[in-house]
């Protein structure tokens, strides 16, 4: 756990002056989904805060997924880059792509209980509603590490955004 800490600090500091100069807006979330796990659907309900600065977002994600007798929960660093900024200029809607580290604890028939690591790249929409809010149809791709019985994960979410 502390060298995913230890990777957590790094990607923050080491984006934090690539983006700096931008203005700097928090927001909180819900999110609730669809993942694809060991070829099975789980349907997922998660909590979000994170910080959007220009075409920059970093987020910090709890996920909880279960289905029948297996639990599965995740703790998510995502980061975001708005991507065809010209394109989409005068637009309500706002195209990314980014990548994500986290880890996943999966417990199975309310017995195994197995840990790892999570990474990947995920790619969406955001909808601007206005100053305050924002609709994210987003996709994540998971690959896994040190999970015994989970090799990757696929989710498709549905994310609601209240700056402050």
């Amino acid at each position: 756990m502390k060298r995913i800490n230890k990777l957590y600090l790094t990607l923050l500091l080491s984006l934090t002056p690539l983006i700096a100069k931008d203005k700097s807006y928090s927001f909180i979330g819900i999110e609730t989904g669809i993942s694809e796990i060991n070829n099975n659907t789980t349907p997922s309900l998660g909590i979000k805060y994170g910080v959007q600065q220009g075409n920059a977002r970093t987020s910090f994600t709890y996920s909880y997924n279960k289905n029948n007798n297996d639990k599965f929960q995740m703790l998510l660093l995502q980061i975001d880059m708005g991507i065809f900024n010209h394109a989409f200029r005068d637009s309500a809607i706002k195209p990314y792509l980014g990548t994500t580290f986290g880890v996943l604890q999966a417990n199975s028939n309310g017995l195994a209980r197995d840990r790892g690591y999570v990474y990947g790249l995920n790619t969406g929409l955001t909808y601007i509603l206005n100053n305050d809010f924002d609709l994210d149809v987003g996709y994540r791709y998971l690959k896994t590490s040190k999970l015994k019985n989970i090799d990757e994960i696929n989710n498709l979410n549905l994310s609601m955004h209240y700056f402050y």
